[in-house]
């Protein structure tokens, strides 16, 4: 397994934050002694052959590209013909980290890291995320979906529904984006009002979100379902209002990042087997990020998300958090690359037997 193709960029608004991690990830390739092919994917979903990744979107250059399917998989770019061992992908967000271009490698019988189908699409989508977690009893902040078209119809109504379930502070999320993207934190009805107009500009199903004074913990877990490692947790103390996009990308002195955070041996444990739990939930494989608060003054555990393809950038904490536990980057590689390879041949084993009548 040596030719991998790296896929970053995409039509997302994450598309800048998935150039940054894809640089990361391709060096961290380099050094593990794979060949890398990184494909930039512009925001209107062409493919380019890069020599090198680009961090800066506009600096990566027209070179188109594509898959020939058969029964070799290769790729195609002007006269030069590439054979796939196996895909990366870090395009954040939607077409990326939904499902989308996990079964595109699953169609062409291409193996690839990171979670599948199912998990990605229901992890990138929160309502229903939130919906799992519910029925396996994982604890979780209380929310309200809501959808534009009811809004748009009703605004009103739709605030009353909100406002009889939980209280302020609110947070309006877009179902399916990242990053912080369009996430807003209200203190009042008018900033709910105004702030879920500006969360449904990302998408036209949100959720809003019992906000309570925690600490924001972070961990980092990797395997194949259902064996799990997990890092030590990490803790998030935002300098801003919330661990908003800006404090994650575009303020250097955004967050204070506390590594391994200051817990208790029981507090640990605690966020170790929900994480554990929690991915099992959602039949996780390879590698994610989940993401807990802890209530301080009930030092209640509740989960936010998973997020099945978390950022890979310089201050990211899912290497940073492997970091800390012992593991650098070319193990932390390794192992991904190992466990995509790993489930791809295991699905494959599966046999299929057609009932005749």
């Amino acid at each position: 397994m040596k030719n991998i193709l790296l896929f970053y960029g995409g039509i997302s608004a994450e598309h800048e934050v998935s150039c940054v991690s894809a640089s990361y990830i391709e060096t961290s390739l380099i050094n593990a002694e794979y060949l890398v092919y990184p494909i930039y994917v512009d925001k209107k979903g062409t493919w380019h052959l890069q020599e090198k990744v680009n961090k800066i979107p506009s600096k990566n250059i027209i070179n188109h590209a594509y898959i020939k399917a058969g029964k070799e998989k290769v790729l195609i770019c002007g006269e030069k013909e590439i054979s796939i061992d196996f895909a990366f992908s870090i395009i954040h967000g939607t077409f990326g980290e939904d499902g989308c271009i996990q079964g595109f490698f699953e169609f062409l019988n291409i193996p690839y890291a990171g979670a599948g189908v199912l998990t990605s699409s229901i992890c990138m989508d929160k309502f229903y995320m939130r919906q799992v977690f519910a029925m396996h009893g994982i604890p979780q902040p209380e929310f309200v979906k809501l959808d534009k078209i009811d809004f748009e119809k009703d605004n009103e109504k739709q605030i009353e529904i909100i406002l009889n379930k939980l209280n302020f502070p609110i947070f309006t999320k877009p179902c399916n984006m990242g990053s912080s993207v369009g996430v807003y934190k209200s203190k009042s009805k008018n900033d709910l009002k105004e702030f879920i107009k500006k969360s449904f500009i990302f998408d036209n199903k949100i959720i809003c979100e019992q906000g309570h004074s925690v600490r924001e913990i972070e961990i980092s877990i990797l395997g194949n379902y259902p064996f799990y490692e997990t890092s030590e947790p990490g803790e998030i103390v935002p300098n801003h209002e919330f661990y908003s996009y800006e404090a994650k990308y575009l303020d250097e002195n955004g967050a204070k990042l506390e590594l391994p955070a200051k817990l208790s041996n029981e507090e640990k444990a605690r966020i170790k087997e929900l994480a554990k739990k929690a991915f099992q939930a959602v039949d996780g494989n390879g590698f994610a990020r989940i993401d807990f608060f802890l209530v301080n003054k009930s030092n209640l555990l509740l989960i936010n998300e998973i997020n099945t393809l978390p950022g890979f950038t310089p201050i990211s904490m899912f290497p940073k958090l492997w970091e800390i536990s012992g593991k650098e980057n070319i193990t932390l590689i390794r192992e991904i690359m190992k466990l995509g390879k790993e489930r791809f041949e295991n699905a494959r084993k599966k046999t299929y037997s057609r009932v005749v009548t």
